[in-house]
This record gives structure tokens, sequence and C-alpha cells, in this order.
């Protein structure tokens, strides 16, 4: 079998969590990269004294699997319409808010229990697992002309691999990502000179035991989140920002970035309340500059990030 022949479902389960709603390869094929899997097992050791020594046969017990994967960051193509990607970010617990014709909208939310979920169908060559109840976090990372990509890790409840033929017909968005530049990038207004930037959602993933359940697992949920993220800006005088400043005082300030120049195929990332978390001396090519890592707080309540699709 051939690592590199491999085809990604994912769709919103729309009947409840768990409930697969057997994605499609017309309408639910996920263009992505260096897709990974593992199962989520518990060894039960079992060490009753004997007439002799060994081991004794454990019991294995399949409670999730946990499956990571890249997605390149764009749009759909059309104002006010969602992304490809999209029932993946709202499996991360954000919510999805169309503006009809202008654009669409991804809020964090803290409300782990009732937030969506997906079910994954992975296929490596022949082989299939069929992931429901996917729940998971999201990191985004770009530099300057090169695209932004997406790294998302989903756990959802256990399905070992069954015999399938590799879909040949998948088919995926058209939509060109760009690369990073005119980018808007500011924090607290300045326009500073940046390569590089990252944002973790850190969204932490959490199990219910259910003895009534098949696997033990009731479901997977989002039990807390910390959003972080950073930067890399070139050193400049004091009298020109101040980063020092900020820094000592945990002064929160506006940050923006823009992924993507064209209408319908870009991605505006704001936070209303960014600290600076760190500050290190850095350097690009022998140009002095700060390891700047960032710390996303809310302003009032589920609003410390923001991903804009326009």
């Amino acid at each position: 079998m051939n690592k590199n022949r491999a085809v990604l479902l994912a769709k919103l389960e729309a009947g409840g969590y768990g409930v697969d709603p057997t994605p499609t390869t017309a309408a639910n094929a996920i263009f992505c990269e260096e897709p990974d899997i593992e199962p989520l097992v518990k060894t039960l050791e079992r060490n009753q004294v004997r007439q002799s020594y060994g081991n004794v046969l454990p019991i294995r017990v399949g409670e999730g699997m946990k499956i990571t994967f890249k997605t390149e960051l764009a749009g759909s193509g059309a104002l006010g319409t969602a992304p490809h990607i999209g029932p993946l970010l709202r499996a991360c617990n954000l919510v999805e808010t169309i503006n009809a014709g202008v654009s669409v909208v991804y809020d964090p939310t803290s409300d782990g229990d009732a937030g969506e979920s997906i079910t994954i169908w992975f296929y490596r060559h022949n082989l299939l697992h069929q992931i429901t109840g996917c729940r998971g976090t999201v990191k985004l990372e770009t530099k300057t002309n090169e695209l932004g990509k997406l790294s998302f890790e989903f756990t959802g409840l256990y399905a070992g691999p069954i015999d399938a033929t590799l879909p040949s017909d998948p088919i995926y968005p058209t939509v060109k990502p760009s690369p990073f530049r005119s980018a808007s990038l500011a924090i607290d207004g300045y326009a500073a000179v940046v390569d590089a930037f990252s944002l973790d959602l850190a969204n932490s993933i959490s199990s219910r035991p259910d003895c009534n359940s098949a696997t033990g697992i009731l479901e997977y949920y989002v039990s807390h989140r910390k959003v972080s993220g950073e930067i890399d800006p070139e050193a400049v005088a004091l009298a020109t920002k101040d980063f020092w400043a900020l820094w000592e005082a945990s002064t929160a300030v506006a940050f923006t970035a823009t992924i993507g120049q064209v209408a319908a195929n870009r991605c505006v990332v704001a936070g209303p309340k960014v600290v600076i978390d760190d500050l290190k001396y850095a350097d690009r090519d022998n140009r002095l500059t700060y390891a700047m890592p960032l710390m996303f707080t809310p302003n009032a309540g589920d609003d410390e990030v923001s991903f804009t699709f326009n």
C-alpha cells in the first residue's frame, strides 16, 4: 500500500453527536497534507499470581482516535459563502456567522458540551477509518510570501480500520490560496515589520467516560482554550514603538492581520485585547528583531479572536 494515496472526508454531524452523516466525495473532500492517525488505547494489565513467571496477555480497549493534518487557508471565492474548511473550524468550537454577500465569521464559544462535531472518513490507500464524534483544535502558521497553513488535530470515538476501496473521484476546492503579503498586520495600531505570524487556538479536548457507550466514551468535548500567537517584529527606537512598555504593563492592545489579498479569498485574523506575553531579542539576517509571543484575551466574553473570510 502507498502512504501518499489517501483521501480525507469530513462532514458535520447534523443528526447528533457521534451519528455518522455519511460524508461524500462530491461534497466533503478536504484538500490536506501530512495526514496521520493514532489510536487512543487503554492497555489493561493483568497481574495475577501463578505457579510460574511470565507475561499474562493484556486486554486492549480502544477508546478514541486522534487524527492530524494540514490544510491551506483559502476562502470560498464567493462573498458570504463558507470556505470548504468551515466544518473543520466549527468542530473546533468556533461559531459560524454568515453575512449574506459580505463575509463569514468564526468566533469561539465556551459551550463545549453543545459544540458541533464532525465525522471524518480517512482512507489510507484501501484501509478506511470512519471516525465519529470528532472535536478538536487548530493552529495557524504563515510567513511572508508563503501560504497560510492550518494544522488541525481532532479526537473522536474509536474506529478500527476496515477494507475499503480508495475513492477515485473526490472533488476538491478550486480556489487557490494567496501568499502572506499586503497583510495590514498591526499591533496597537503599529504596522510592524514582521516576517512570521502564528496563532494557536489551543483547545483542550476531554472525554466523558460512560459505561453504557460502545467504546466506554460518551463523547469528546472542548473543556478549555488558551489562545496564543507569535510575531517577530523588527526592533525600532522606543520613540517609534515601545514594545517594552506594553510588555511590562501587560497592556492589552488590538491586533489584526490579513491573509490573502483578493475579495472572497482572504481571512482577517483579529484580537481586541492582545498582551505581549514575553519579549526576547532575536535577529533576521543580522537585523535586530523580537521573538514576541502573544496572549489573546477576551474583551467581552468569547471574543478574544475572530476569523473573518471576506
